[in-house]
């Protein structure tokens, strides 16, 4: 698969049923979220993760701008543009942007359409923090690791990156493995079946710690925590765990900082 193939794919649910595309949930599908509900998610995680940022003593730079990688229409964007001095929301759907700009609340928050290459449209050192979720694991690994790379190039000296990707999956037998096989063919079908275009798809991808790590050069990863992102419950309600799961697919959510110390606010 090819970024452009991606495009398309996410246009054509972004189309169909935006807010079930970006929050699985299939109670929901077919416009049945409920928009204010489906914001409200948005605001719920970024409490989380700047809780657990002030929590391991991580601060970035309120007053600089944030970015949010793979926006969608704008659930975590606008939470950011709540606490940051200037927030932009970047996605590969010209489709999700519209959406998300026709929700826009805030005058400090920018939303942009992302280059079918895996290059941020930005200059060197933009952003005092960046945050993704939910995304990478859409994205072949290696484009993946690309886009990392571009995250630490448009990051500030001292600046906050936060980021999740599903490390791997785990079959620790021969049944679980049937069952992922399964699952995998399950949940592409139904996708295809509910927004009902045989051409729209939405896979899942790995990118192991190895690969985040050579990505990330010599940006330094200060914490690390497995995540809940792949659940079928997930919906939005980020929870960190200090285990990870006996079987299927292992979330990690980095968090990481551009040099030795973080960015303090002036």
């Amino acid at each position: 698969m090819n970024l452009e193939k991606l495009k398309n794919d996410w246009e054509s649910l972004a189309e169909r049923d935006a807010l079930w595309a970006i929050l699985t949930d299939s109670s929901r599908v077919s416009g049945k979220w409920d928009i204010a509900e489906f914001m409200a998610t948005g605001e719920r995680e970024i409490e989380v993760v700047l809780g657990h940022l002030a929590k391991i003593s991580l601060s970035p730079d309120f007053d600089g701008t944030a970015l949010d990688f793979g926006c969608g229409v704008g659930r975590l964007t606008q939470a950011l543009a709540r606490r940051f001095g200037t927030c932009v929301g970047l996605d590969i759907s010209q489709v999700m942007i519209e959406k998300a700009k026709a929700l826009n609340q805030f005058q400090n928050c920018h939303y942009v359409v992302a280059d079918s290459e895996p290059r941020l449209p930005f200059p060197d050192e933009r952003f005092s923090f960046i945050y993704s979720n939910i995304v990478l694991q859409h994205v072949p690994p290696r484009f993946s690791v690309q886009y990392l790379r571009e995250f630490v190039r448009v990051l500030v000296p001292g600046g906050v990156l936060v980021f999740g990707a599903q490390d791997s999956f785990k079959t620790p037998d021969l049944a679980s493995t049937i069952t992922w096989a399964r699952m995998v063919l399950r949940f592409r079908s139904r996708i295809r079946v509910l927004l009902g275009n045989a051409q729209a798809d939405m896979r899942m991808h790995c990118l192991p710690e190895r690969a985040v790590r050579q990505a990330l050069g010599a940006a330094t990863i200060v914490d690390v925590q497995f995540t809940n992102t792949a659940a079928k419950d997930f919906n939005g309600e980020l929870v960190y765990s200090d285990q990870a799961p006996a079987s299927g697919f292992l979330g990690k959510q980095y968090c990481v900082v551009k040099g030795q110390e973080p960015c303090l606010p002036a």
